[in-house]
């Protein structure tokens, strides 16, 4: 046998009498495993992969809060063995150098000098130690020893191949359904639910996205995770998940159990599956490629080369590793080396049918698949997007959307889509229209994009092209006699004056341990409230609790930036006159910005609370508070997020400690 580089390998040919032969047993045994298999009906509780017939292919739309393993099976990416987010091709991270999964599932290490001349993707800062970063993935993406860029947090995805922010993004501006990094979604499936441009959510098992008026949908209903519809394991959320990983491992629906250090989950196919065991120590009996630590590396990279459960050792910049598990010179192709992608030490250009590709990757052979696909921006996709497979929109690129969207409309039918932002026009009837604005509407703006020329009615209240206002519906009318015109209720002073803090304002001691929010209730905001508390995912699980703990929660569920929940929380921590300045801080901000609109509120706080705003002197009155900010349970830089703050203070407050 011999290879092809194009073909696969070349085989002698089959005589057609034997491979029908061959054809009617083969069906004949399929016939006989599916009846088998309807008698004892556990297939349908098993984890999906893209092995079992039919099942749908791990991606961004199917796995939008993990990633995808080599067999297709959705990890929950935050396995040093598995790691990564967004329904990408999950990294090993031991394999390529790595020590971690960070909490925002990027492969590092640690490196306290990290720069280029260390690292080769981008440098950030996690767990509070500066680490070299894989740089591959949205929430942390770079190169040559750079600082890291959020693209996740500005509704885009990292290009593996340039290892920087795409240039298109996903928010509520231009999707109706959810976002999964910069693709927009139509949000109405339970492995991919919301609306608004908000990021995708899994709904929890035994839960359905319903449909919302607008596009989109939302989970509702109670979860039933459980032995009788999970062949995995059941996390806090409720969501079925393969147990697999080390952070969440198990099986036939049991709860998911996170492994000790000293431990591993055991892989499916060995005895013990999906359980914790011991972890073994890696060496001869039992690794065929190389240990770091007691990890076995078996498909070994330049980074982790070697063989029979040796120590793995890392090659030259200009060696490869070979099937024997030794360092020998090539053009070591890698991420660093390739834009394209690798087959052995060979940098291909990644767009070839059998040699698809990007970002110093191994090569995949898309004809290969079943069913077939094409290659397209280095990935192996679904055959692009046309009449016959998009007849109910258009296309933007080779993903199908509905055509409704200011950076995606057009007719129905599969011809392209058109991106009327790029002319600041807007999508309207599936056509790109001239956006009424400032530049072309002397009066107010209606909601379907006409022109009021006056703007002084009540029901249509407005001036320089801004939206019109219906005056009427919040019995008011319209003021003429302002600029620009308003309804009279909607006068307001921002900010509002302030005189002098009242006597008794204070920040009062709240309770802890009032065990009124489970661990359940918490675990969804670690997540949902990860952008901080007026994100529409922090919004909607928040208004899910159990009122007592919502009642509880309220007092810390503010932004950092209005200090209001950090000094709640320090409360118990100081002295009586500094919880007295504390609340004549936040009274006076307050007061000050609370006629403000939800746009200007954070420039009415930065504002007042600023070198010579009124409240400054409360402000700086209140660093007392500052060694309890500073470090532990209440200070912002403890946590990476706003999610995982108010997850660890609610804990501390509201639930049963931790």
């Amino acid at each position: 046998m011999r290879a092809s580089w194009l073909g696969g390998p070349v085989r002698t040919p089959i005589d057609p009498r034997r491979m029908a032969r061959a054809l009617a047993l083969a069906f004949m045994g399929v016939v006989l495993l599916l009846l088998l298999a309807s008698g004892c009906g556990r297939s349908s509780l098993e984890p999906e992969t893209l092995d079992l017939g039919g099942a749908p292919a791990c991606g961004p739309s199917t796995c939008p809060n993990g990633c995808c393993d080599s067999k297709g099976v959705c990890r929950t990416g935050r396995d040093v063995r598995a790691c990564g987010s967004i329904g990408g091709r999950c990294s090993d991270c031991v394999a390529n150098g790595f020590s971690v999964c960070t909490s925002s599932r990027v492969c590092g290490r640690d490196d306290p000098s990290c720069s280029s001349q260390t690292c080769l993707g981008c440098c950030g800062v996690d767990d509070g130690r500066l680490r070299c970063l894989s740089g591959t993935e949205p929430s942390a993406c770079g190169r040559s020893g750079a600082e890291c860029s959020d693209c996740a947090d500005e509704g885009r995805t990292c290009d593996p191949s340039t290892r920087a922010c795409g240039s298109t993004r996903c928010d509520s501006t231009n999707c109706d359904g959810c976002c999964v990094g910069d693709k927009c979604l139509p949000g109405t499936i339970a492995s991919a639910c919301g609306a608004k441009g908000a990021q995708c959510d899994s709904c929890a098992a035994g839960q359905v996205c319903r449909s919302s008026i607008g596009g989109g949908g939302r989970c509702e209903g109670t979860s039933t995770c459980g032995p009788q519809n999970c062949g995995g394991c059941c996390n806090a959320a409720g969501q079925c998940v393969t147990g697999n990983d080390t952070t969440a491992c198990g099986k036939q629906g049991q709860q998911c159990e996170a492994c000790d250090a000293s431990e591993v989950c055991v892989p499916d196919g060995q005895p013990n599956a999906r359980t914790c065991q011991p972890q073994q120590a890696c060496g001869p009996a039992n690794c065929a490629g190389c240990c770091v630590g007691n990890q076995c590396v078996t498909a070994t990279t330049p980074l982790a080369c070697g063989r029979n459960g040796q120590a793995c050792k890392t090659c030259g910049p200009s060696q490869t590793c070979d099937a024997q598990g030794q360092c020998v010179s090539g053009s070591d192709c890698n991420p660093a080396t390739c834009s394209g992608c690798c087959v052995g030490d060979i940098c291909a250009v990644g767009t070839q049918q059998t040699a698809c590709g990007a970002g110093g990757g191994q090569c995949q052979n898309c004809a290969g698949q079943n069913p077939q696909r094409v290659c397209q921006s280095g990935t192996c996709q679904l055959p692009a997007c046309g009449p016959a497979t998009c007849p109910n929109g258009c296309c933007s690129g080779n993903t199908c959307v509905v055509g409704t969207q200011d950076n995606a409309c057009g007719p129905t039918g599969g011809a392209a889509c058109t991106d009327c932002t790029a002319s600041n026009q807007v999508c309207q009837g599936r056509q790109c229209i001239t956006q009424c604005g400032p530049s072309n509407c002397a009066g107010c703006c209606r909601a379907n994009n006409t022109c009021d020329p006056l703007g002084n009615s009540n029901s249509a209240c407005g001036q320089g092209g801004a939206a019109c206002a219906d005056c009427n519906a919040s019995g008011s009318f319209c003021n003429g006699l302002v600029t620009p015109r308003r309804c009279n209720n909607k006068q307001t002073t921002c900010p509002a004056p302030y005189g002098s803090c009242p006597a008794g304002v204070t920040t009062p001691i709240i309770t802890q341990l009032q065990n009124v929010c489970s661990d359940a209730n918490l675990d969804t905001l670690t997540a949902a409230c990860a952008d901080g508390p007026n994100a529409p995912a922090c919004v909607t699980a928040v208004a899910a609790l159990p009122a007592a703990c919502k009642t509880c929660l309220a007092p810390f569920n503010h932004p950092f930036s209005q200090l209001t929940g950090l000094y709640a929380c320090a409360a118990s921590s100081v002295s009586s006159q500094c919880r007295r300045v504390m609340g004549c801080a936040i009274d006076c901000a307050e007061t000050s910005c609370e006629q403000c609109s939800s746009a200007s509120a954070n420039q009415c706080n930065t504002l007042v609370n600023g070198i010579g705003g009124q409240c400054s002197g409360f402000t700086a009155a209140a660093t007392c508070a500052n060694p309890a900010l500073a470090s532990g349970l209440c200070s912002q830089f403890a946590y990476p997020n706003f999610g995982a703050w108010l997850r660890g203070v609610g804990d501390q407050f509201c639930g049963n400690g931790p």
